[in-house]
């Protein structure tokens, strides 16, 4: 067994979270708050939006995610421009000969992707590459994300970021292209991963997803600390300021709320008890 192997499966002993919905009242009781961990892309036939989720959402005035989906059109385009490789670059360019064969005749002969398709994503960045594949092989999916924007917009809710699209993306940025493209590879490698990580979100082990993603990057030493433990880290005053402000639902992926580092420890450390709520 490697040796980070072996230290997440001796954490998973001493982990306890086994729900993805919490209530969190303010300080002065005034507010409840609800935190509720997301997977950023499903199967259709799987998604679910329950009545004790819709009845959480409705509570709330404002609707708190990792970044604020109602962007204008200039916000939109200056997303899209960071998720293409520099000018005039392709996959070919930043991948050696053998990287970009395995990739390329993965994603034709696997993912049945056409050599058309292929040619216009090879022109984004290997982390953006990544998930356009997880969604080929999915054909059919939804998102928390999107739904819950939506939701909010017919509500008439109020919405916000914890951090910025900008953020995000600086935070994307630290991953090397050379590390993209492994990562990319890596997941093409372990096809189950997704399939695993999808069943323990389903069965709302969010211990058991913590220790698949500190499994998969354990290849990669900076992806924990800046993907998860940093950001955290950020959100927690904005999340506390918030939650005692007005009744807020935020949403987050489901890999930040367990752990050490996770947002439910840290809440817990500034005072705050979190009651987990059953879904139906």
């Amino acid at each position: 067994m490697k040796t980070g192997a072996l230290l997440v499966s001796l954490l998973a002993s001493f982990f306890t979270n086994s729900q993805l919905l919490y209530e969190i009242k303010s300080k002065d009781g005034q507010h409840t708050s609800y935190l509720f961990g997301t997977i950023h892309m499903m199967p259709k036939e799987q998604f679910n939006i329950d009545s004790t989720l819709t009845a959480a959402f409705n509570k709330s005035s404002m609707i708190a995610m990792e970044v604020d989906l109602n962007m204008d059109l200039a916000q939109k385009i200056e997303l899209a421009k960071e998720t293409i490789l520099p000018e005039g670059k392709t996959l070919r360019n930043i991948c050696t000969d053998a990287q970009y064969q395995l990739i390329y005749t993965y994603a034709l002969d696997s993912m049945h992707m056409s050599k058309k398709k292929f040619k216009r994503y090879s022109r984004l960045k290997p982390f953006f590459f990544s998930s356009v594949m997880l969604q080929e092989s999915l054909e059919d999916t939804k998102s928390y994300e999107l739904e819950f924007g939506e939701m909010a917009k017919k509500g008439s809710k109020k919405t916000m970021g914890l951090e910025s699209i900008q953020v995000q993306m600086q935070t994307i940025n630290t991953v090397s292209l050379e590390d993209q493209v492994r990562m990319l590879i890596d997941g093409m490698n372990q096809t189950q991963g997704y399939d695993t990580m999808l069943s323990n979100y389903l069965s709302e082990s969010i211990d058991a997803l913590y220790v698949d993603i500190i499994t998969e990057s354990e290849g990669f030493p900076d992806f924990v600390e800046n993907f998860l433990n940093k950001r955290n880290t950020q959100w927690i005053p904005v999340i506390t300021d918030q939650i005692e402000r007005e009744n807020t639902f935020i949403a987050v992926g489901a890999g930040h709320l367990p752990g050490p580092n996770g947002v439910l420890e840290l809440l817990r450390a500034k005072g705050y008890s979190l009651t987990p709520i059953r879904r139906n």
